[in-house]
């Protein structure tokens, strides 16, 4: 009878280890699955995800930004309005493509750009004279005069992304530019009438490549900085002036 009950007790004792051997283990699994999920959505959570592509190591996603344009080195005279000039841009779709186990993240998307260009106060306006832009004082009758140039386009970013935590990392790359509608646009009254009164074909570059940085301080929200080192209006057809811009990116 002692040998039986000995017996008995060796054998729960050992069923118990394996149980808890068998749990440490499902539950080290289940940790360590649950790590390498987390690490996949926090790194591949980027703008508002469209879908995976060809394999795990791909995906699609779209993105945009808004901010403010700053014009820079405009001549004398020329003096723009940085808070009354915007930019807006919708990256319908990006690749990205993250090699595995990496931190790092390659992408290129296309999308559309809206820019403006806003003169300062309400005495100057654009106009045209000869096929060249000209800045000049508004006519007296003139009243509530905002002039500007706007553009609008297609845009290509190309970026590289460094994650550093799951909720920083830092984008770096060019944005290649096609800008295939461009005019001024001068607003105003005069007496009791409102007038919009657009001048097209302005000679604006069609195309131009900008500096991009993008801080992401969160899963799909970060800040952009933007730097144009070429000038909006051709060499020879109007004021030069490039532009940096800053905004949020999401």
């Amino acid at each position: 009878m002692k040998k039986l009950l000995l017996m008995a007790l060796v054998a729960v004792s050992m069923t118990a280890n394996a149980e808890g051997e068998n749990e440490n283990v499902i539950l080290n699994d289940a940790n360590a699955a649950t790590f390498v999920d987390d690490d996949d959505v926090e790194f591949t959570r980027n703008g508002i995800k469209l879908g995976k592509g060809a394999d795990e190591n791909d995906t699609w996603s779209m993105h945009f930004n808004i901010g403010v344009n700053i014009p820079t080195g405009a001549p004398s005279g020329v003096d723009f309005a940085p808070f009354r000039s915007w930019e807006i841009g919708w990256t319908i779709t990006q690749y990205d493509w993250t090699p595995k186990k990496s931190k790092t993240t390659i992408s290129a998307g296309l999308g559309i750009i809206s820019r403006n260009y806003t003169l300062s106060g309400h005495d100057m306006m654009f106009g045209k004279e000869n096929g060249n832009i000209v800045v000049g004082h508004r006519p007296g009758e003139f009243s509530e005069l905002s002039s500007s140039i706007y553009t609008f386009g297609f845009q290509m970013p190309l970026l590289i992304k460094q994650r550093f935590s799951k909720n920083f990392a830092i984008s770096v790359g060019a944005q290649l530019n096609w800008y295939c509608y461009n005019r001024v646009s001068n607003n105003y009254e005069n007496g009791d009438n409102q007038y919009d009164i657009s001048t097209k074909d302005i000679g604006c570059r069609p195309l131009t490549v900008d500096i991009l940085g993008i801080i992401h301080v969160a899963k799909s929200f970060g800040f952009y900085c933007k730097y144009s080192p070429m000038t909006v209006l051709k060499k020879d057809r109007g004021p030069e002036f490039k532009s940096i811009s800053a905004g949020i990116y999401f």
